[in-house]
């Protein structure tokens, strides 16, 4: 049987990266939205929204990166696309967003190449907190006729929901400033509270998990025995234990600190 070969989620230690990428996105500019985009729905009726594309996205990120030490990589492994963040000492952390199967059997090329560029956009900005759109863009992977407007000017959004694009990018940039858990839980606290759309918001709770596991992980990093990591999953279990599910970067981390614990 032919050995299957298991992406690693992250490198045993991640406390320099973490450090680094704290570093980064309190600094960085978030991109302009560059592109507009009218999107005629399969159900009938129109929406417009604006986001900024792949390479806006990575032109506003490469001076922080480069200052910081960081480098991002993706690469299409299989049916998987892998998104790797990486530190210049060697630490890592992999992100792994699986390919549409029924549109990667597709000969429609210009459909497969919109949904890879938009997992791209998508897989690059999720790693580095960056706030590249008020909504998705992946409406030519979904079937819906899109209309690109060449002059990139400003579109309105129609909202589904009572918190707007520019609060979406507000609360993301101020969760990136979140680096401790107590920290963290307030401020989904306030905003659910606020906004109770918020608990619907892919975006946002993609978000908000990335951030607790990057929080959890820069603890575990610097547990020292076996009891530090019981009480560090024990106290993550309160707070959100959807963190230190099974296959989470968070759980991965603690197989590998626990292997080098024994050596």
């Amino acid at each position: 049987m032919e050995e299957v070969y298991q992406i690693p989620m992250q490198s045993a230690t991640i406390g320099k990266l973490a450090e680094a990428l704290s570093t980064f996105q309190g600094s960085i500019k978030q991109p302009k939205l560059n592109k507009s985009v009218t999107v005629k729905t399969n159900v009938g009726g129109s929406y417009k929204f604006q986001y900024a594309d792949l390479g806006a996205c990575m032109s506003a990120a490469a001076p922080e990166l480069q200052k910081n030490g960081l480098a991002v990589i993706q690469t299409i492994q299989g049916q998987v696309l892998v998104t790797t963040l990486m530190h210049k000492s060697g630490e890592f952390v992999n992100s792994m967003l699986p390919l549409n199967q029924g549109t990667l059997h597709s000969t429609a090329f210009q459909q497969i190449g919109s949904m890879i560029t938009y997992l791209k956009r998508y897989a690059y900005c999720a790693i580095l907190g960056i706030v590249a759109d008020d909504d998705d863009d992946a409406n030519a992977a979904c079937g819906n006729s899109v209309q690109y407007n060449q002059n990139g000017q400003a579109a309105q959004t129609q909202q589904k929901t009572g918190f707007t694009g520019a609060q979406l990018k507000k609360a993301l940039e101020v969760m990136a400033t979140k680096q401790k858990a107590d920290e963290l839980r307030a401020f989904w606290t306030q905003s659910f509270e606020k906004y109770p759309e918020l608990q619907q918001n892919k975006q946002f709770n993609d978000a908000l998990f990335q951030q607790a596991s990057r929080i959890a992980c820069s603890e575990l990093s610097v547990c020292k025995n076996e009891d530090d990591i019981t009480l560090l999953i024990d106290r993550w279990n309160e707070i959100w234990s959807a963190v230190i599910a099974e296959n989470t970067p968070f759980a991965n981390a603690v197989i590998t600190k626990r292997q080098s614990l024994q050596k």
